[in-house]
C-alpha cells in the first residue's frame, strides 16, 4: 500500500511504500516554484546506486548526456551536475567542424549549435574557418557546428567554373573531384568529358571539376616543329638496282584534335606516308636519273605526302634526300664508268688541242713560204734563243766545211792585205 503525504512548505509530496518491515521511501518529489526536479528512489537500505555526476565541458566542446542508452541531456560549456542512475556522455570537439549523429541525438541538441546543409548530385562545398579553407563536402546532408562565428560554408556546383585554387584549396579537394591541366605556350589542350571532345584549351592553367557522372580528361598535343629521318630504307630502281635511301622530314601538328582522331601516332603516320611516296618515286626512274636529279624526288615527295599529311591534320614543312647508298660492286662499277668518261674526256680534249696546234703550224709555214725575210727572222730569233742558254758551241767539220762556216778569203791571207 503505497500513501502520499503533503509538504505545505515544499507544496510537494513524499512517496511512501508499506513493506512487513515497515515504510520505506519509493520515491520523492520537490516543486519549487515551476520546476520540478526529480530524484530517483533511494533504496532504504542506503544503497550505492543513487549518485550525482558532475561534468566538465570545454569551449570547443559538447556532450550529450545518456541514461540508459537513451539522450537524456544536453550540455554546453561549463560545469554541470546532473543526478541519476546509469549516466554515461559522448563528446565532440568543435574543432572538427563537421559531426554525424543518430536524429535522436540532435533532438536533444539546441537548434543554434549546429547547421544543416544538403548537396544535390551536382553539388560540392567548402567549410570556412577564419577565411581558410578546412573540409571539402559532397553530395548529400552533413551537419556542421557553429560554435564559432567565423565558420561559413560556400556551396559550388559543377556545372560552374571552379574557384581559384589556392595552395589550401588544394589540401583539402580530393584529386578524383578536379582536374588542374597547365597547357604550355607551345601546346593545345583538349577536353573530354566522358570521352567527348567539348573544347580546345590554349596556353594557361584550367582547374575543371571531373567526378563519377563527369569524368573531365584533358590531353596536351605538342604544336612544335618535329625531325624525322628515315635511315637505311631498301629500295630498287626501275634498271633493277638495288640502293638503300636515307630522308628527312620536319612536320607539325596544324590541327590537334583532328591529328588526335585521325591517327594513333602522328610521327608514325607521316614517317609511313614519306616512306610509300619513295618507293613510288625510285621504282619509276632509273639509278642514273635518281643520281641526276635529287630535288626531282624532293618535289615529287612533298607533292605527294603534303595533301595527305594536311588531311590528318599535320603540316609538313620539308622532306628532303639526306643520303643515297649503293652496294659496294656497284660502287666499283660505276667508279670505272666514271673513270671511263673521264679518260674519254680527256682523250677528245687532247686531240683537239693538237689538232688546232697542227692547223696553228701549218698556217705559219704557209706565210713563212709566201715571205723568206720572215723565216730568216725566225731561224735568227731561234738562235737568239738557243745562244742564251748555252755558253760555248763546239762545231767538228772538215776542211771542205770550215769553208762554209768562216769569212771569204779569212784562210787564203787575203782580209788580212785588204785590212792592210
Amino acid at each position: 500500500m503505497t500513501r502520499r503525504h503533503g509538504n505545505p512548505l515544499s507544496n510537494g509530496f513524499l512517496q511512501l511504500a508499506e513493506s512487513p518491515r515497515g515504510p520505506r521511501i519509493f520515491s520523492c518529489a520537490f516543486q519549487l516554484t515551476n520546476h520540478i526536479v526529480r530524484v530517483p528512489a533511494v533504496p532504504a537500505n542506503g544503497g550505492s546506486n543513487a549518485m550525482w555526476k558532475s561534468f566538465r565541458v570545454n569551449l570547443n566542446e559538447r556532450v550529450v548526456v545518456f541514461r540508459d542508452g537513451l539522450p537524456l541531456r544536453a550540455l554546453g560549456p561549463g560545469r554541470h551536475t546532473v543526478w541519476g542512475f546509469g549516466l554515461f556522455e559522448q563528446r565532440w570537439s568543435t574543432d572538427k567542424l563537421v559531426f554525424d549523429v543518430a536524429p535522436e541525438i540532435r533532438a536533444v541538441m539546441p537548434a543554434e549549435w549546429f547547421g544543416e546543409i544538403s548537396l544535390g548530385a551536382d553539388q560540392r562545398a567548402i567549410v570556412y574557418r577564419n577565411e581558410k579553407p578546412l573540409l571539402f563536402l559532397r553530395p548529400g546532408t552533413h551537419y556542421y557546428w557553429e560554435a564559432d562565428d567565423t565558420v561559413r560554408v560556400q556551396v559550388l556546383s559543377v556545372k560552374e567554373a571552379m574557384p581559384e585554387l589556392t595552395n589550401e584549396l588544394v589540401g583539402i579537394l580530393p584529386r578524383d573531384e578536379y582536374v588542374d591541366v597547365t597547357v604550355q605556350e607551345y601546346e593545345r589542350g583538349l577536353e573530354y568529358v566522358n570521352g567527348r571532345l567539348v573544347r580546345t584549351l590554349g596556353p594557361g592553367r584550367y582547374p575543371v571539376w571531373s567526378n563519377v557522372d563527369s569524368r573531365v580528361v584533358v590531353r596536351n598535343v605538342d604544336m612544335r616543329i618535329v625531325q624525322v629521318t628515315l635511315a637505311g630504307q631498301e629500295l630498287m630502281t626501275r634498271d633493277k638496282v638495288t640502293l638503300r635511301l636515307s630522308l628527312t622530314v620536319e612536320f607539325a601538328v596544324d590541327d590537334a584534335a583532328l591529328a588526335t582522331h585521325a591517327v594513333a601516332s602522328v610521327k608514325d603516320a607521316v614517317y609511313l606516308l614519306v616512306q610509300l611516296a619513295s618507293r613510288d618515286f625510285v621504282s619509276s626512274v632509273t639509278l642514273d636519273e635518281l643520281l641526276a636529279s635529287r630535288d626531282g624526288m624532293t618535289r615529287f615527295l612533298l607533292e605527294d605526302v603534303v595533301p595527305k599529311a594536311l588531311r590528318m591534320g599535320v603540316r609538313v614543312e620539308r622532306v628532303g634526300v639526306k643520303d643515297v647508298v649503293l652496294p659496294g660492286e656497284m660502287k666499283t662499277l660505276l667508279n670505272r664508268v666514271i673513270e671511263a668518261e673521264k679518260e674519254a674526256a680527256a682523250n677528245v680534249i687532247l686531240r683537239r688541242e693538237e689538232t688546232a696546234a697542227t692547223r696553228s703550224l701549218a698556217n705559219t709555214a704557209k706565210v713563212m713560204a709566201e715571205n723568206p725575210i720572215l723565216l730568216r727572222l725566225k731561224e735568227l730569233e731561234s738562235l737568239k734563243e738557243m745562244a742564251a742558254s748555252i755558253k760555248e758551241v763546239r762545231v767538228v767539220v772538215g776542211a771542205d766545211g770550215l769553208q762554209t762556216l768562216l769569212p771569204a778569203g779569212l784562210l787564203d791571207g787575203s782580209v788580212n792585205r785588204s785590212a792592210s
